[in-house]
């Protein structure tokens, strides 16, 4: 290869590096372990042989560099397939030190994407000892430091439902924060020979635990993307959440939508996962983007076009040369608008859809791309109109009050019923080991939650009928 190609190639490479700066210090690194020719002061002699760069395996670097910033840009775009697809021509090379850990971030997020729309290979079974007195079962929870409340909520109600559902062995627990890594952890924790483990929360702990391997079975409360033999993960997840919105449209037998987003990029993601899951379901079904840059109404009127109508009756004055009595015709096929934009953004979208056409009743299924506040909802509850609003566990809305707070340490916060649902998964044993390839929903009085044939379980946020001060959790019938 000649070198004056492959220093354009480094400088073309170098200028498009410019517009991506949170690459800069994985190039950095790159070009750190090339070796650089190194000449005596003394001698002023030029380098040897032994000390030149191999010109071969630069050119492996920067092919595989090329291929990593290619995955990475798609995975920006949300483009799951074609980070699938420089994903298999990694892998059928010799990954270099410097691009291991990108892709590994790669492969995870590929994963957690095709999840929800995928069937799992083979099907992980949860065997929990509930009925053995020998059993030893640990609780590893943050019971102290930053997370403190939310492991403390975890523990308190995982050792009160495991009693109030029988279980007959011993429980034992160790506060995760004392410790500096899992491996300190795990040295003090097998002394004790534990049958099952839960925990630990945070991701960082999470991933070091998985390196350990222990060989127990262990539930996390963290989406870890890649879970071995014996692992299974419990969490909220917002791309499993999609579900809710699914549920609703198969309910409703919704078969025409528009769907609203922002530019920013969770609503993005959101949309574009949501688009390829309804268009692997319903490939010949109506689907409208219409993308929010100046306000709801400029977005939803090009949609539905009132612009195209309003240009009609402009051009027919004109040809006339008189005044006309007008009435804006939009279109009539659209049965729902999902909206994945923040909270100030979809509580304007139902009201000027009624300001629109009365006639026309089109369904508002609002999915936050933004975690939404609780005093927001509370202290604006006349405004909402007909919207469907599904919301994480954590919003805690009460119907009878007109202040709203968030308390996780109450009954019905996100970490208490993270809690009563693992309790729920581990005592059924049936549930648990009848599980398909093909991902399942169940329903329980602690929340919906999705699980997979590889054992991760999402816990889904809760879906709420908003109407002029209603404000009431929504319960959908299985069919």
């Amino acid at each position: 290869m000649p070198i004056k190609w492959l220093k354009c190639l480094f400088s073309s490479l170098a200028v498009s590096m410019l517009s991506l700066p949170a690459f800069a210090n994985e190039w950095e690194e790159l070009m750190g372990n090339v070796a650089p020719i190194v000449i005596d002061e003394q001698r002023k002699s030029a380098p040897t042989k032994a000390n030149k760069p191999n010109k071969l395996q630069m050119v492996k670097r920067l092919d595989q560099e090329i291929l990593v910033l290619r995955a990475e840009m798609s995975k920006r775009h949300g483009d799951v397939r074609q980070v699938e697809r420089y994903l298999k021509q990694l892998d059928k090379q010799s990954i270099l030190p410097p691009f291991v850990g990108r892709i590994e971030t790669l492969k995870q997020w590929a994963a957690s994407q095709s999840s929800f729309f995928r069937p799992s290979r083979y099907v992980q079974k949860l065997e929990f000892p509930i009925d053995d007195a020998t059993a030893v079962v640990a609780l590893v929870l943050p019971t102290s430091g930053p997370y403190e409340i939310a492991g403390q909520v975890l523990h308190d109600t995982l050792q009160n439902e495991l009693l109030k559902a029988g279980f007959k062995g011993k429980l034992i627990s160790l506060d995760s924060n004392l410790y500096n890594s899992a491996y300190q952890l795990w040295e003090i924790l097998k002394f004790y020979e534990p049958d099952f483990i839960f925990g630990p929360l945070t991701k960082d702990m999470v991933q070091q635990w998985k390196e350990l391997k222990t060989g127990v079975t262990t539930l996390f409360f963290n989406d870890t993307g890649y879970l071995g033999v014996g692992e299974f993960s419990l969490s909220p997840s917002r791309q499993a959440g999609l579900e809710q919105v699914f549920q609703l449209l198969q309910q409703g037998h919704y078969s025409s939508v528009m769907v609203l987003r922002d530019n920013s990029e969770s609503s993005v993601e959101l949309e574009q996962s949501f688009q390829q899951a309804w268009m692997s379901i319903n490939p010949l079904n109506t689907y409208q983007l219409a993308i929010i840059e100046g306000n709801v109404g400029q977005a939803i009127d090009q949609a539905m076009g009132v612009e195209r109508s309003v240009e009609r009756e402009r051009w027919l004055q004109r040809v006339l040369g008189q005044r006309l009595e007008f009435e804006t015709r939009t279109r009539q096929d659209f049965e729902a608008i999902i909206s994945f934009v923040p909270q100030r953004l979809a509580i304007q979208i139902s009201p000027y859809l009624h300001y629109l056409s009365e006639k026309n009743e089109i369904t508002h299924i609002w999915y936050p791309s933004a975690n939404p506040t609780a005093n927001f909802i509370a202290f604006n509850k006349e405004s909402w109109q007909q919207t469907f609003a599904i919301l994480p566990q954590s919003i805690l809305i009460n119907t009878e009050r007109k202040n709203q707070q968030i308390d996780i340490q109450n009954k019905s916060g996100l970490f208490y019923a993270l809690a009563k649902v693992a309790v729920e998964i581990v005592k059924n044993s049936t549930l648990s080991n009848t599980a398909t390839a093909v991902d399942t929903v169940e329903f329980s009085q602690y929340g919906s939650y999705v699980r997979n044939a590889s054992g991760q379980f999402h816990l889904l946020p809760v879906v709420y009928w908003a109407d002029q001060g209603v404000f009431e959790k929504f319960y959908q019938t299985v069919e």
